[in-house]
């Protein structure tokens, strides 16, 4: 009975080790926005894999914080949902992020997916003055999704991509730029809906954003 927490503690730190040797995604910062880039290579840890594989959808959140030289502050988000088709045997895979986008691609293997995450930008701030922030923190949760729990979101998000009207995500850029506030409100959705559940994986990283590389 005494090895037991001694060997749970152990077990942490080993996760905590683990987690914190992940490299951090490349940070971008350009005239009014912030992206992420370069993401962390999480697709291939076991957890992740094996989620992934259920056919059920896996979230991976981006929330990220960004701090100027006057302490001001400017919070932003993104979203990269997937599922893997079990019939179909393809991975389905839905963005949405600050850019005014929705974008959901289909993809034939792993191999792919891995090829599309590390290739993938995500716009998660836009906001005047954004490429001014000194530092960020990047907070990233990997997020299983139930059945129940998937229907509700496929719901939601279907209408933000308007697939079923548009025949592809141009519309949703239209009518983001149309009305600007309706996009709010999908981001906030998007953090909504990922409110409560718990994390697969979490993942934090505090990026100093050199001045003299901005654009």
């Amino acid at each position: 009975m005494k090895r037991g927490p001694a060997r749970w503690a152990l077990l942490l730190l080993a996760l905590a080790a683990r987690l914190e040797a992940v490299q951090p995604p490349a940070v971008e910062a350009v005239r009014d926005s912030i992206a992420l880039s370069r993401l962390p290579p999480i697709l291939s840890e076991p957890e992740a894999r094996e989620q992934l594989g259920t056919g059920l959808t896996t979230s991976f959140v981006f929330e990220i914080t960004a701090r100027g030289a006057n302490g001001r502050k400017t919070k932003g988000a993104a979203r990269v949902d997937v599922r893997y088709d079990l019939w179909d045997e393809i991975y389905i895979v839905t963005r949405i992020d600050a850019s005014g986008r929705a974008v959901r691609t289909t993809l034939p293997s792993f191999e792919r997916l891995a090829e599309w995450w590390r290739e993938a930008r995500l716009v998660v701030i836009r906001a005047p003055g954004a490429a001014a922030a000194q530092s960020v923190v990047v907070n990233l949760r990997v997020i299983p999704f139930s059945q129940a729990e998937q229907l509700d979101t496929q719901r939601w998000f279907s209408q933000a991509l308007s697939a079923e009207k548009s025949g592809s995500a141009g519309a949703v850029s239209d009518a983001v730029e149309d009305q600007p506030e309706s996009f709010s409100q999908v981001i906030n959705l998007l953090l909504a809906t990922s409110i409560g559940r718990p994390a697969l994986l979490e993942y934090q990283w505090n990026i100093a954003l050199p001045q003299g590389k901005k654009k």
